[in-house]
């Protein structure tokens, strides 16, 4: 047979190009994916933060406020239990400081949980790399099998 005339090498050739073309618009329209996954995670997680960091400033402002308050009221309980004026106000801020230093603690370890739930992954385009790889083996076997 003549190799000029043989059908198979013309559409092999065919087959590969076709492969390779539609293996780089999908390897480009992963990547454009994936680009706008993670742009749209940091979006979010920039506007979670700086609410957070707004949020914090603010109501630290309003608590040293009210702790002081609450530190002083119990002074003034303290000191109607006949204890010294001086460590009835020591010990009235530092007994509600603690408390407020121990609900801190349960809300930043709260926050942090919730921040680090989320991540950064761009799971959608590596489910879809993961689809595109079955379908390039399937391309390759269906070019192998018309071969042979």
């Amino acid at each position: 047979m003549n190799p000029d005339t043989n059908p198979h090498p013309a559409s092999i050739v065919q087959l590969l190009q076709q492969l390779r073309d539609e293996g780089m618009t999908l390897l480009s329209q992963e990547v454009a994916l994936a680009k706008a996954e993670i742009t749209d995670k940091l979006s979010e997680k920039a506007g979670q933060a700086i609410k957070l960091a707004v949020g914090g400033m603010i109501a630290y402002a309003g608590l040293i406020v009210l702790l002081l308050g609450a530190g002083d009221l119990l002074a003034f309980g303290l000191r109607h239990t006949g204890m010294d004026p001086e460590v009835a106000v020591w010990l009235g801020r530092t007994v509600v400081g603690l408390l407020i230093a121990i609900v801190g603690a349960v809300m930043l370890a709260r926050a942090k949980h919730a921040f680090a739930k989320d991540t950064l992954v761009p799971e959608q385009t590596l489910a879809s790399l993961e689809k595109n790889k079955n379908w390039g083996r399937a391309k390759l076997h269906s070019v192998h099998e018309s071969v042979a």
